[in-house]
């Protein structure tokens, strides 16, 4: 799906401008037993209530492409009870059952969580090419889909509270609260104007975690392939392509100018880069032809003539390194101020220092 097409489905989760027909819901106790189900209509409910709701399925439209949300081939075995959930718009009590039933067998997930399922009915806006308006018309075609977000149930923390009957202050007892969609999908998918039924869109909030057991059982397809597992796989090929291996340079090089580069790309905007911006970057730390030639063809072998996001490189949110006994956390944008180097005979962590210096909040004097 492309950015507009979401950005349009996306907009829809609002108390004010939904026209979802149905919300049916699960809760699933620590145990893996339903506690309760139920099927309720946004419309009929108070207008911050709904807004609880839709926000969960709102969530699992977002995150970015390739690292909280793939687009997933559905396998024919998974058809049926899809196709069915989607053309009885939530109306069918065993599909419904067998819906929630599968998730709560099949998948693994600690503690509590709350199956959220919806239908909704798109009106496809289009624009004729002789209208004088930039208003979009609707035409008779409308895109039915479902949408599935699994969020999980948390006890929260007792709190001190103000009571406006008796303007007082007392204790809120610990209670059961949703949290964010963990994971979730939407069926089919929107592409070109229409629906592509052998396709389901897939979200994971944790970029790590592909919850590959839930897609198996959902839609008897592999899961693809995690920013962890690429990003190892990444680091796998060039460091096998170096005679001294991965080196502390090589890395914090690496990371310098992606983290540079993406800071100048546009919100929301992704940095691809081609092998031979790679290579590039690896003669600028002294990286011979000869190894640049042996990644180039492990990278061919290993990614073909595709780019890759620059976010399964370089982290763009941290610059962590880690020892035995020490772990240091770095600003993403200074890893600059890093280096590792051999003092008498032994390796060292050297980091230069700008302004004041504190321990444990305390400040000192070198």
């Amino acid at each position: 799906m492309n950015k507009k097409d979401l950005a349009a489905l996306r907009r829809r989760f609002s108390p004010e401008k939904n026209d979802i027909s149905i919300i049916r819901g699960c809760f699933v106790n620590e145990k893996g037993d339903i506690v309760s189900t139920f099927s309720k209509s946004p419309v009929s409910l108070p207008a911050s209530e709904a807004a609880h709701y839709l926000n969960a399925f709102k969530k699992a439209l977002g995150g970015a492409p390739g690292r909280n949300q793939f687009s997933l081939p559905v396998h024919d075995d998974a058809l049926q009870l899809l196709t069915q959930l989607q053309t009885s718009e939530l109306k069918d009590e065993a599909a419904v059952e067998a819906l929630f039933n599968t998730v709560r067998e099949k998948m693994e997930f600690e503690g509590s969580y709350l199956i959220l399922a919806m239908h909704d009915a798109y009106s496809i806006p289009y624009k004729r090419e002789d209208a004088h308006t930039d208003t979009p018309d609707f035409t008779d075609k409308v895109f039915n889909y479902v949408m599935v977000s699994i969020c999980p149930v948390k006890l929260t923390k007792p709190l001190l509270t103000f009571f406006s009957d008796d303007r007082d202050f007392h204790t809120v007892e610990p209670d059961l609260a949703v949290g964010s969609p963990a994971l979730g999908f939407m069926y089919p998918v929107f592409c070109d104007g229409g629906a592509d039924v052998n396709s389901a869109l897939y979200y994971t909030k944790d970029s790590t975690d592909l919850h590959a057991d839930f897609i198996d059982a959902i839609f008897h397809t592999a899961a693809p392939e995690s920013v962890a597992d690429r990003r190892e796989q990444f680091y796998g090929v060039l460091g096998d392509s170096l005679e001294k291996g991965l080196t502390f340079d090589v890395v914090q090089t690496l990371h310098e100018n992606l983290v540079a580069q993406a800071a100048e790309k546009k919100k929301g905007e992704s940095l691809q880069v081609s092998r031979k911006e790679i290579a590039s970057l690896l003669d600028s730390c002294d990286v011979d032809a000869a190894e640049q030639k042996a990644f180039d063809n492990a990278y061919l072998e290993q990614f073909g003539a595709v780019g890759l996001d620059a976010t399964l490189i370089a982290d763009q949110k941290r610059f962590e390194i880690e020892t035995e006994n020490v772990k240091i956390n770095v600003d993403p944008g200074r890893s600059d101020l890093v280096e590792v180097k051999r003092v008498d005979g032994r390796r060292a962590i050297t980091i230069w220092v700008e302004g004041d210096i504190t321990v444990n909040g305390i400040g000192v004097d070198v």
